[in-house]
């Protein structure tokens, strides 16, 4: 049944609505639709109340009650629409049933008055003003019954007068106001003509009032006849005498009138209501080469214009006045025109210039045109200078997009804001977007800059100041830019903010080139680093050459000495022999300071490859297959999660060799010695973990010089101190770190982060 209604609303020609309970639209009629200007809405399913917002707790108050059993109704009522104008409506507004008995809604009839009642309401400020002007203007009625020979004057007659309102004119007693014989006869004679032939009056006199003061009058008068015959006149008294005095202004302003029609400045053309040319002012001569004698009562407009515009213009008329020009009875000469547009005129010698017409139609006392006036003004000046504007904002357009900037202008008092095109470009904003406003700039500010911004904006107005703002934007995209805003802010008479105009910058690129710049210092200033460091270590090295190197060469000097104050040659051997062991030492301790140094000074970069963690794993564990058997150590290698890396690969053999060998050399005598290598990712860090049961090592103890050369920590008689050095050493050179936990004769982990 609802749908039925539903149906039926929808299809009715009134304007008629259907809501639930909730106020929420079930149905609504075209009508409705239309009335209330709702072609753009989606209304079915959304609430009265937010389809009109301006509704007033009165009206709802009222809803409430129909939704009980009430019936609305109004003659009429004043509708303030949220744009504010102003709607005149009567409503007829009742609950509907569903079938069970029960208030399903309301049934909205309503009616635009609006029309009628502007009418009304012009029509009595009509009446409004005409009696008002009758007394300003001083303009009173009255009326002559021929039949029953009475006169009838309104009060402003009697006032102009200056008789009381219990005296009783006739037609003797009014010619007694005129004190010459030829006014009266005047009187007389458009009186007698009235009612005989029916010849309207219509007089200028001078009368004496009742007072004694002098007045010059206005009277016209039209008759009223019934079957041919006269039975009234009747007409107006204006009081012309203030009028009178101003006729010498009138004159006055009638020959400025004519100096202008006859002005070489601009070119004043009228013509008739056929469109031929009856007037054709010297400015138009002098503007269009041709004589007003070529001109008036021959030609029409069309000799100087062109079709193209002609066409144009007909076809603007037609859509202004809903014309149709294949109507035979549109014509768009008959319309109330009033236009003014840029023309392109052709001179008599062929030659063209743009002018300004304003048209405007001549109409008489039925409404037809009687003909047009039309002021053409050369602009072809102003057109240059405007084409030459036009062509400096196309290179500050070229400039804007060279730059990536565009200009903005904010009304702080109507929040009214105006974009260059270049901004639209620069926000990826739909150009056709006319209602911009403050929050059409603040939704684009990117999430985390909002707050900033706010606080920069409001600080900028409070102190009438504005410093340029860097921040970041987001597009509806999700693209990320970095804009600059620069603004000049203007104040009023009263020092009061009210517009802010400046520029706003896409600087992106340039902030990532700013950033790589930063980027690259702060590389130079880690490599200038690594080389104070590296410097710092070769320093190291000298010292520990000339410490490590010094006993042995001395050792051998000392030998040497001995050799040659032997004469025993028993002793010789004897000391020669000693000779290999200091010689081997002295080896072995250059062969380790010179791997150090080329650890340290080498490029290890320039060696990258993809190492295969599980390759170098074997390869490691064939090179230990000695130590691994002898020791019965357990060794297991995990590289699922990460099976390559790229790296130096000799550094890659140097660290595994160096790592497992210690674990293997520092085992704990009373356990087997398992040893796990395992690698994996970690916050898009690559990772290997050396994990060992051994020995394990006090690192409150010797934490401080964990990888210092020549350290050790343990009494093994292969201790040397340098395997721990060298590893640290290569993986520093590769940009990581390694570190340590351990627990005395738990075990060690060594965790390596590329």
């Amino acid at each position: 049944m609802e749908k039925h209604h539903q149906i039926f609303i929808e299809q009715t020609p009134t304007a008629i609505a259907m809501l639930d309970t909730n106020m929420v639209y079930l149905a609504a009629s075209k009508q409705w639709v239309q009335d209330f200007k709702l072609e753009k809405e989606t209304i079915i399913g959304r609430s009265h109340y937010d389809i009109f917002p301006e509704i007033g707790d009165d009206w709802k108050a009222k809803h409430q009650q129909c939704l009980q059993g009430a019936i609305d109704i109004c003659d009429e009522a004043p509708f303030y629409r949220k744009d504010g104008s102003i709607q005149w409506i009567y409503w007829d507004v009742r609950p509907w049933y569903n079938a069970e008995g029960e208030i399903g809604g309301l049934l909205m009839h309503t009616g635009d008055i609006t029309e009628q009642k502007e009418k009304e309401l012009k029509e009595k400020k009509f009446n409004t003003i005409l009696r008002d002007t009758s007394e300003i203007a001083r303009i009173g009625t009255w009326e002559i019954d021929l039949v029953q020979e009475k006169v009838i004057w309104s009060s402003m007659v009697y006032e102009i007068h200056e008789v009381p309102l219990d005296y009783e004119p006739t037609i003797a007693s009014g010619l007694d106001f005129f004190e010459d014989e030829e006014s009266r006869n005047r009187v007389l004679k458009s009186l007698k003509e009235a009612q005989e032939i029916g010849t309207p009056v219509n007089l200028n006199l001078n009368l004496k009032t009742a007072k004694g003061n002098y007045r010059w009058v206005k009277v016209i008068g039209k008759v009223e006849q019934i079957n041919g015959e006269s039975t009234k006149i009747y007409g107006i008294t204006q009081d012309i005498t203030s009028s009178k005095n101003s006729e010498q202004l009138l004159n006055v302003a009638y020959a400025e009138l004519e100096a202008i029609f006859n002005s070489n400045s601009m070119a004043v053309i009228t013509t008739d209501k056929d469109g031929v040319i009856n007037r054709f002012n010297s400015g138009a001569e002098k503007l269009l080469g041709y004589s007003a004698k070529e001109m008036i009562g021959i030609n029409k407009p069309e000799i100087y214009l062109f079709e193209e515009e002609l066409n144009v213009f007909k076809k603007d008329m037609e859509l202004e006045f809903k014309g149709d020009s294949s109507d035979a009875n549109f014509n768009y000469r008959n319309e109330k025109i009033y236009n003014t547009r840029q023309w392109t005129f052709k001179r008599k010698d062929e030659t063209t210039f743009s002018g300004l017409k304003s048209l405007t139609a001549i109409q008489n006392k039925d409404g037809f045109n009687d003909g047009f006036i039309a002021v053409i003004t050369d602009i072809s000046k102003i057109k240059e200078v405007k084409d030459e504007l036009r062509k400096k904002n196309e290179l500050l357009n070229f400039a804007e997009q060279i730059t990536m900037m565009g200009n903005w202008k904010w009304n702080v008092i109507t929040n009214e804001v105006k974009w260059s095109t270049n901004l639209y470009s620069i926000f990826d904003f739909d150009s056709e977007q006319s209602d911009l406003n403050y929050d059409t700039y603040f939704n684009f500010v990117h999430p985390d800059d909002k707050e900033m911004v706010s606080k920069h904006v409001e600080t900028a107005i409070e102190f009438k100041k504005f410093e340029n703002l860097l921040h970041r934007i987001m597009l509806k995209d999700g693209t990320v830019k970095t804009i600059k805003l620069m603004s000049e802010i203007f104040t009023n008479h009263k020092g009061e903010v009210v517009e802010l105009f400046g520029t706003c910058q896409d600087v992106t690129e340039s902030k990532k080139e700013e950033q790589k710049l930063i980027k690259a210092k702060e590389a130079l200033e880690i490599v200038a680093q690594k080389l104070s460091y590296q410097n710092k270590q070769l320093a190291d090295f000298t010292h520990i050459t000339s410490h490590n190197l010094r006993a042995p060469v001395a050792n051998l000097n000392s030998l040497m000495e001995i050799y040659k104050l032997s004469d025993d040659d028993k002793e010789r051997l004897d000391i020669f022999s000693k000779f290999d062991t200091v010689i081997d030492r002295l080896t072995l301790t250059l062969n380790t300071l010179i791997e150090a140094l080329k650890t340290k000074i080498s490029d290890a970069q320039e060696e990258l490859e993809s190492v295969d963690l599980n390759d170098i794993f074997e390869d490691t564990t064939q090179i230990l297959s000695g130590s691994i058997l002898t020791s019965g150590a357990v060794i297991k290698g995990d590289f699922t999660e990460l099976s390559t890396i790229t790296y130096n690969r000799i550094y890659m053999d140097s660290i595994f060799l160096n790592l497992i060998g210690n674990a293997i050399k520092y085992r704990a005598k009373d356990r087997v010695p398992e040893i796990i290598v395992k690698s994996k990712i970690k916050n898009g860090r690559n990772i290997i973990t050396f994990k060992d049961n051994g020995l394990g090592i006090d690192l409150e103890r010797h934490g401080h010089k964990l990888f210092g050369l020549n350290k050790v920590f343990h009494r093994h008689p292969d201790a040397k101190g340098v395997g721990l050095f060298l590893t640290k050493t290569q993986v520093e050179a590769m940009g990581g770190t390694i570190t340590a936990t351990s627990e005395v004769n738990v075990g060690t982990t060594f965790t390596i982060i590329f």
